[in-house]
């Protein structure tokens, strides 16, 4: 970025522009001429433009990408990167056969698909992480809909219990307000009275009140009038004042104003005498300013002829030195040449030397290399030997290892199978525990004397509850039992009794003391009496022969009664189909659950899940023994994978050390031979250099001579110049002290019309002070007078303002005692107003207590009806509901235990079914998005074999192209060469190393770094005009790459420049003669003004300029 000169300001940012002519349509975009800008900042940041329009920078790749024009692509070389792109890193190189195969958008495309898989699985993952938490949340779902269920059947008790209990305490509260509101009546009565004396007292006031506010408006309108004349009579005394001592100071500011006015007259007079006499002396100093003027001129004329002489004596000088100048450098030069020669002879006869030593010493190393080679044979084929037995137990404990993972596998599946089976049956147990506890599905007066068993002893319970049976057969006890299921068991009639006059609830109970003898009836072959099912306590077995002594099972649901026997036995199945006296049928509906058998069942439930939990800590215990041993498995196969791993790296060591002593031998053999071709060589060019010699020394002897002819005559030259110096000194010293002169007169002149100027000025502003005094004097006398004036008009202001002032004082006293007694009466009626007001607030506080009292009750009975018309969403009826107000505790005590159950249950979710609803089709899309997902990697791992398909297809069309063209271009420049390329490495060709085989003529080079640097040059040229033989490039930029080449290869460097200019434009940077003699035009840089560069041209030839696109 410009930093500026002296003379120009910097900039605060740089551009460069590239223009290209699309006319052969290569970039695809619709216009013929493309430019492409970069503008960067001196913060770092970059603006990009096509056509001087914003973009992107990656709106540019991509217009250039495959075109031979992108950026790492083969339109730009350098030198540096001829070494790069015969290196072993073959990315370099890679990157120019893609270009040319234009398979670059296949690779963004890949690219792209491979970062869509990844986002594509992580989304997988992260979707079946979420299928896992909505599982999870549908079994807690599930859970949460069955204690909704039960919430919502305990509810509706709660709500028909809450409902009757807010009836009768509406009742209560009705019947207390009744006497409230008629002692509300009676105070509000007295109050009423009360208030009507109060209205007389106030009218009273109201007239006195009226008489004390006149009387008090006209005593403070006195005492504003006196308080104005105050102040009147203040601001008149301080206007007095004033005006007394403004007189005085106009008098003092008058004599000032005079003194000065005689000042200013005295000095005008001075001045108008100093600018007389300045005058006088200018006019008699002009003559001598143009005497010094003239001959200041004739000075300077002379001068300027003698310098003009002057000048052409040193410029005939400086040509004659020039001359010798240049014909001491050539002498130089020669010399310098003659001095290289010898130094080159006498190193090529050292290199001589050297080779001789050099072949010894390589002939002695191939010997050594050849045994090394053998040794290191032999210690390839042991170490393969123990690489075998190796790679055999590694196999063995891998097999291993693999079954031992398969067994954790399997014993965890079966801990989780457990664990899963204790979570259910923990559900069940507390299901059951609290369906227990809570005595659901008995009535409110049972559930009142299970809830206090200790107060009632003698109760034996719920007869399903103290009976037992299989677990086939409970549906069918329950079934023909019936309602008897539900009713108490006691041991006495008067206990029974007692129960009843207790209770003020529905109750059934049965009797043990006071039961029937029943006869056992004789049963039919291929039948069974229910009660044979069922075990119980002995004192119960005569009640279960009563209710149920009569009842057979059927088998099968589908079994038949014998109807024609039904006078004796009942029927029953195990499925809850009951039969009685051949007309009755009654079925348990589609229940699968019965109510007889919960305690036995909880007592299995709770033995199930402690032997599934013993079964867990075993199967822990063995799962702990397999990852044990899984460990040291593995633990040992990682130790024969390291031992077998470090075995092949010694393998490949071994193996290295092989090749590198077979590399070394054939190195040293073709050394040899390539030192005896370089002794020919040197011993040619060392005879070369000793003909150059001796022409040397002559052109040195000639150019001596020519030197001194002209150093003679720049002497005798030096000598004329120092006798005309003293000359033009000698008159530029008159020209000197002439200027001198006249500019000393020139300045008295200066002066003196400074101080003209000066006085007149001084004389004009002293006439504008004396015109200004004047006016001042005659304004001051003025303003006296009318000051003078207004003092006598306010003493007499003064005077009458007092007088009026005394009387206005005198009509205040008598408002005063006016005021004060009117003020007197008003606070005597106030007072008593005051009085009555107290007795009227004692009985508002008293009328305010009772109606908030009734409000209250008024507030319960409306919160009772709004709690009902919330639970029963319906308006109470007009006719309260009889209820006893002692049965009123009881049922508040059956409420209390309804909410425990509630407590119990704990919060419960009441949009759980709908969530439960949301959550599993929730899951259901989940899976389809899971499978979407499934499909999607699937179709994009389609697409990436696709485009590496196209890809494979492109880049050998293209390889096997440039292969062809690099052995047609490499013989050109090496005629006799051998040059080719190839694929190795990996099957798949976008992956595979491109290796450069090349082999001058008269060379057996086995890597391109035995190449010389100008071989090299040559080699990466003639790969590059080998891919533009393929897709040539519409511009290639060489930045010296012909600095290695002799003058040989440069002709058939820029012969190949020729040949292919036609369809690229070359732009070459060197500093070769040769190359610059075939171009068509060159450029350079330079700096006109300092700071500032300027690019100029030459064209080299007159044929019209091409276009290129």
């Amino acid at each position: 970025i410009f930093n500026g000169t002296k003379n120009r300001k910097p900039l605060g940012f740089c551009q460069v522009s590239m223009l290209i002519h699309n006319n052969r349509g290569i970039l695809p975009i619709e216009y013929n001429d493309v430019e492409i800008s970069r503008r960067l900042y001196r913060n770092g940041e970059s603006e990009f433009y096509i056509n001087k329009t914003l973009c992107r920078l990656k709106d540019i790749q991509n217009l250039f990408v495959d075109t031979g024009m992108s950026s790492n692509a083969y339109s730009v070389i350098e030198l540096k990167m001829v070494d790069s792109i015969l290196s072993h890193n073959a990315s370099d190189r890679r990157k120019m056969f893609e270009e040319a195969a234009g398979i670059n958008n296949y690779k963004q495309q890949r690219q792209a698909a491979l970062r869509e898989i990844t986002a594509t699985r992580a989304d997988m993952e992260r979707v079946n992480d979420i299928i896992v938490e909505v599982n999870n949340s549908i079994k807690n779902l599930n859970f949460q809909v069955k204690r909704f269920n039960r919430f919502k059947k305990i509810t509706e008790n709660h709500k028909t219990l809450t409902i009757e209990i807010a009836s009768a305490e509406i009742g209560l509260i009705n019947i207390k307000q009744i006497p409230l509101q008629e002692k509300l009546g009676q105070l509000k009565s007295k109050q009423s009275s009360l208030s009507s004396q109060m209205n007389l007292d106030e009218t009273l006031t109201e007239q006195v009140q009226s008489q004390f506010e006149t009387k008090k408006e006209e005593l403070s309108n006195c005492q504003k009038e006196i308080s104005n004349l105050e102040n009147k009579l203040s601001e008149l005394n301080s206007n007095l004042l004033v005006w007394s001592e403004k007189i005085s100071g106009n008098e003092n500011q008058k004599h000032h104003f005079s003194d000065e006015l005689q000042h200013n007259e005295d000095n005008l007079a001075i001045s108008g005498r100093k600018i007389d006499e300045l005058k006088s002396k200018k006019k008699k100093l002009m003559p001598e300013i143009k005497k010094c003027q003239t001959d200041f001129k004739n000075h300077e004329n002379h001068y300027k002829e003698v310098k003009e002489y002057y000048d052409n004596i040193l410029r005939n000088q400086e040509e004659l030195k020039k001359q010798s100048e240049s014909v001491y450098l050539k002498i130089r030069e020669e010399e310098g040449l003659l001095e290289r020669l010898k130094n080159r002879i006498s190193e090529l006869e050292q290199n001589k030397k050297t080779l001789n030593d050099k072949i010894e010493h390589n002939n002695q190393k191939l010997e050594n290399s050849k045994a090394d080679s053998n040794l290191a044979r032999a210690n390839v084929e042991n170490q393969e030997k123990k690489n075998g037995l190796l790679s055999y137990e590694v196999a063995s404990l891998k097999t291993e290892h693999s079954k031992l993972e398969k067994d954790i596998l399997s014993k965890r599946e079966e801990e989780n199978i457990l664990q899963s089976k204790i979570s259910t049956l923990s559900s069940q147990i507390e299901f059951y525990t609290n369906i227990i506890e809570n005595h659901e599905g008995k009535p409110a007066g049972v559930i009142h004397i299970l809830s206090n068993s200790k107060k009632y002893p003698f109760v034996l319970g719920v007869l399903s509850d103290i009976i037992e049976v299989a677990d086939p057969y409970q549906l069918a006890v329950e079934t023909a039992l019936g309602e008897y299921g539900n009713y108490l068991v006691v041991d006495s009639q008067k206990n029974a009794q007692m129960l009843i006059a207790e209770t003020k609830g529905g109750l059934s109970i049965f009797s043990l003391d006071n039961l029937p003898e029943v006869a056992t009836a004789e049963i039919q072959n291929h039948t069974e009496l229910l009660l044979t099912k069922i075990n119980c306590r002995p004192e119960l077995e005569k009640l279960l022969q009563l209710l149920i002594g009569d009842v057979l099972i059927l088998t099968t649901h589908k079994s038949e009664p014998d109807f024609s026997n039904t006078k004796v036995y009942n029927w029953v199945d195990i499925s809850g189909n009951y039969f009685a006296h051949g007309y009755i049928f009654k079925s348990s509906g589609h229940k699968s659950d019965s109510a007889i058998g919960r305690n036995q069942k909880l007592e299995l439930l709770e033995n199930e899940l402690i032997n599934t939990k013993k079964s867990v800590k075993i199967l822990n215990v063995n799962l702990k023994d397999l990852i044990n041993n899984n460990y040291i498995t593995r633990k040992n196969l990682q130790l024969k994978t390291d031992e077998l791993d470090s075995a092949i790296l010694k393998l490949n060591n071994f193996e290295q050390k092989l090749k590198q002593q077979d590399y070394v031998a054939t190195h040293h053999q073709e050394s040899i031979l390539e030192y005896k071709e370089i002794q020919k060589k040197i011993a040619s060019q060392i005879i070369d250099y000793n003909i150059k010699l001796k022409t040397a020394k002559d052109g040195i002897h000639d150019l001596r001579s020519e030197y001194e002819k002209s150093s003679k005559e720049y002497e005798t030259f030096q000598e004329k110049i120092a006798e005309d110096r003293f000359t033009i000194r000698t008159q530029q010293q008159n020209v000197q002290d002439a200027r001198i002169k006249l500019l000393e007169i020139e300045k008295e002149k200066e002066g003196l019309e400074y101080r003209i100027d000066t006085f007149i000025s001084q004389k004009n502003e002293l006439k504008v002070r004396i015109k200004k005094y004047n006016s001042e004097l005659l304004r001051i006398d003025n303003e006296n007078k009318n000051l003078q004036a207004s003092i006598t008009e306010g003493k007499e202001k003064l005077i009458n303002l007092s007088q009026y002032l005394e009387q206005t004082s005198r009509e205040k006293d008598d408002l005063e005692k006016a005021y004060n007694k009117s003020y007197a009466e008003l606070q005597r009626l106030q007072s008593g107003i005051r009085e009555r007001q107290k007795q009227q607030d004692e009985f508002l506080n008293a009328i305010r207590e009772y109606e908030i009292t009734i409000a209250e009750g008024c507030n319960e009975i409306k919160n009772h009806c709004r709690r009902i018309n919330e639970l029963n969403n319906e308006e109470l009826s007009d006719d309260p509901i009889s209820f006893d107000e002692d049965d009123l505790p009881s049922r508040k005590a059956e409420m209390e235990n309804i909410q425990k159950s509630l407590d119990r249950i704990g919060p419960v979710n009441l949009a759980v079914a709908e969530e439960y609803e949301k959550e599993s089709e929730r899951s259901a899309f989940l899976t389809d998005q899971y499978s979407d997902l499934v499909q999607s990697e699937k179709t994009i791992n389609e697409t990436i074999k696709k485009l590496d398909g196209e890809a494979q297809i492109k880049f050998m069309d293209t390889f096997t192209a440039i292969q062809e063209n690099f052995t047609k271009t490499y013989s050109s420049f090496f005629e006799g060469g051998e040059g080719h390329l190839r694929l190795v490495g990996k099957d798949d060709p976008l992956e595979a190393e491109i290796e450069i085989i090349a082999r001058p003529p008269g060379k057996k080079t086995q890597t391109l770094r035995m190449l010389s640097a100008g071989e090299k040059a040559l080699t990466a040229i003639a790969l590059l005009f080998a891919i533009y033989l393929v897709k040539p490039s519409p511009f290639c930029i060489l930045d010296e790459v012909d600095a290695p080449l002799d003058d040989t290869n440069i002709g058939k460097f820029t012969k190949v420049l020729k040949e292919f200019s036609n369809k690229t434009q070359f732009i070459v940077v060197t500093h070769n003669k040769l190359t610059m003699e075939k171009a068509d035009y060159i450029y350079g840089v330079t700096q006109v003004e300092e700071g500032v560069s300027k690019i100029v041209s030459v064209k080299f030839s007159s044929e019209k300029i091409k276009e290129f696109a």
